[in-house]
């Protein structure tokens, strides 16, 4: 699963940690794709003007400006990747989400990685609603959270199981991650449910990576599901795990 990332920039602070974690968990010979979302709706906020060609000349200034800054938010993440021949980066528009899935789906991503949060506006896109709306997507997704000191390796992995395929799925992602990078693992039966979330997150006091298995995708539901809850509460980073393959357009 980790063969082909796509990973959402902005040019946040927490963006770029994203891009340093995919970076660290993409297996030799895999590709790392790099996503600016330029939303043009955003430009429309900021026009005042007294006439609609004056207003429609301001947008597309705006626009310009959001697509330079978009450009320069991936040169920038582009040189935090350690293998630079593994990295790509792509520029594309529209809502911030659905932007990153649609390059998701397209790019045959196996992994989608996000920040935790974000407030930088530079490619009109906001990590933190961005998130949530990927982890209710039916993909494998990474959600990154800066360690308390030095860079981020997860050494120290707790994985949730059920007897699920996905369950299974993350039990196999860990493993891997094990093996290639000399983590720790410690495994916890998942019976979901608050009380099993609540669970996961206090094992998280001393990890550096959250793994978990989840059926499907949660977006047409309103109850936050069990990686929402996780993503927001644990201490580190969170991969929920779905057996579903590569990205599918949402």
């Amino acid at each position: 699963m980790f063969e082909r990332i796509v990973c959402g920039v902005d040019g946040s602070p927490e963006s770029l940690e994203a891009v340093r974690q995919a970076d660290v968990l993409l297996e030799p010979g895999g590709r790392l794709v790099l996503v600016a979302v330029v939303d043009p709706a955003q430009a429309l906020h900021f026009q005042v003007a007294p006439t609609p060609v004056h207003a429609a000349r301001r947008a597309l200034e705006e626009v310009e400006k959001l697509e330079a800054a978009a450009t320069d938010s991936l040169e920038r993440a582009r040189t935090e990747v350690a293998r630079s021949e593994d990295v790509e980066i792509r520029q594309t528009g529209g809502a911030p989400a659905a932007g990153l899935l649609d390059a998701a789906a397209a790019a045959g991503a196996t992994l989608v990685a996000v920040g935790t949060h974000g407030v930088g506006r530079a490619a009109g896109i906001l990590l933190g609603s961005v998130a949530t709306r990927v982890l209710r997507a039916p993909v494998s997704v990474l959600v990154a959270r800066r360690p308390a000191a030095g860079g981020w390796l997860p050494r120290r992995i707790v994985v949730g199981v059920d007897a699920s395929s996905a369950g299974e799925a993350a039990e196999r992602a860990a493993r891997e991650l094990e093996s290639r990078l000399g983590a720790g693992v410690t495994t916890l039966a998942f019976e979901g449910g608050r009380p099993g979330v609540h669970a996961l997150v206090a094992a998280t006091d001393a990890a550096d990576l959250l793994v978990l298995g989840e059926r499907g995708g949660g977006r047409r539901h309103r109850l936050r599901t069990a990686a929402e809850h996780a993503a927001q509460d644990a201490r580190c980073s969170v991969l929920v795990v779905r057996d579903g393959g590569p990205a599918a357009a949402d």
